[in-house]
């Protein structure tokens, strides 16, 4: 039996890129190197928008990044959560994964 987890975990290496559909992005990360699991999500989503850090909104006005960072790092793999941030839709496990999934309008205005 294969759940949506088991496809997220499964289908590509920490920090690799796909086209997924018409003028969608999927971009992955592992958290894990990482001591603030936050910080690799602005990071994945700058990769995945191809935009510098700098230049995203602060993510603390999306989520509680202090209670992202202590739910993630206490290491329990049922935990999955989601979220937008910056035109995508984030989603980060407990046991590393981050996918991040750009808005088809933000990808086709990068085309342009």
């Amino acid at each position: 039996m294969c759940d949506e987890t088991d496809r997220r975990r499964g289908s590509d290496a920490p920090g690799g890129s796909e086209r997924t559909g018409a003028n969608r992005t999927t971009v992955r990360h592992d958290w894990q190197l990482s001591d603030q699991p936050s910080v690799v999500v602005v990071e994945a989503v700058a990769a995945a928008t191809n935009r510098p850090v700098t230049e995203l909104p602060l993510l603390q006005k999306t989520i509680d990044t202090d209670a992202l960072d202590a739910i993630l790092k206490n290491k329990a793999p049922s935990v999955s959560i989601s979220f937008r941030y910056a035109g995508t839709t984030v989603w980060v496990d407990g046991e590393g994964s981050i996918e991040v999934h750009v808005d088809a309008e933000l990808t086709a205005e990068d085309d342009a």
